[in-house]
């Protein structure tokens, strides 16, 4: 079970990437006193973390009604996800996460669809699926500490990195987001018994 939280929470926080998202809470917040910016990021990042939960809990019921596969909703998530993933290699935030500065309510951009956008929502539900619900549950809440702690340093983040080292932050995020993408398509084919199970 350890494995498969600290696997999940790698994996949740590559995509949900708060890093890509300390450019934009600096515009809105850069300038603000402290409390209020950690008040905008504890609001953000809790609002992020109760959208996936919800997602997690309700999303393959949500799908049913639908009448969507599993196998074809993953196949259907790892292709966006290595879209966004793309875009992170670029060193860019994904054209999914462009928002504008002129929206003053932070929860919009930044907790939805900045940290919380399709990929987090399609991953929660697929390792819901895959790992149990206890398990996204503990990797959400490290994801979401971790990001409201890297929102509320921003400002200091962003003196120490500079734009060019959280790029590479941003490129490594992208990398290990287009594994699991891959992974995500992979093992649904597995399911279809296109591909031999390797493991």
């Amino acid at each position: 079970m350890v494995v498969d939280i600290i696997s999940t929470t790698i994996a949740l926080f590559a995509i949900v990437d708060p890093f890509a998202a300390i450019p934009i809470f600096l515009i809105l917040f850069g300038k603000a006193k402290r409390k209020k910016q950690a008040k905008a990021a504890l609001e953000i990042s809790l609002a992020a973390f109760v959208l996936l939960l919800v997602f997690s809990v309700g999303g393959l019921q949500f799908l049913n009604l639908l009448g969507v596969s599993i196998p074809a909703f993953m196949i259907a998530g790892g292709i966006l996800l290595l879209i966004l993933s793309f875009d992170f290699l670029h060193g860019e935030l994904p054209r999914s996460r462009n928002v504008s500065t002129k929206i003053s309510e932070a929860i919009v951009p930044i907790g939805t669809p900045l940290l919380a956008g399709p990929g987090a929502i399609t991953s929660s539900i697929y390792f819901t699926q895959q790992s149990g619900f206890l398990v996204v549950l503990l990797a959400l809440l490290i994801v979401f500490l971790v990001s409201f702690l890297a929102l509320f340093g921003s400002r200091l983040i962003s003196k120490i990195l500079g734009n060019s080292g959280l790029k590479i932050l941003t490129r490594i995020m992208g990398l290990i987001t287009a594994a699991v993408a891959i992974s995500l398509i992979e093992k649904a084919f597995v399911i279809y018994g296109v591909l031999p199970a390797i493991f």
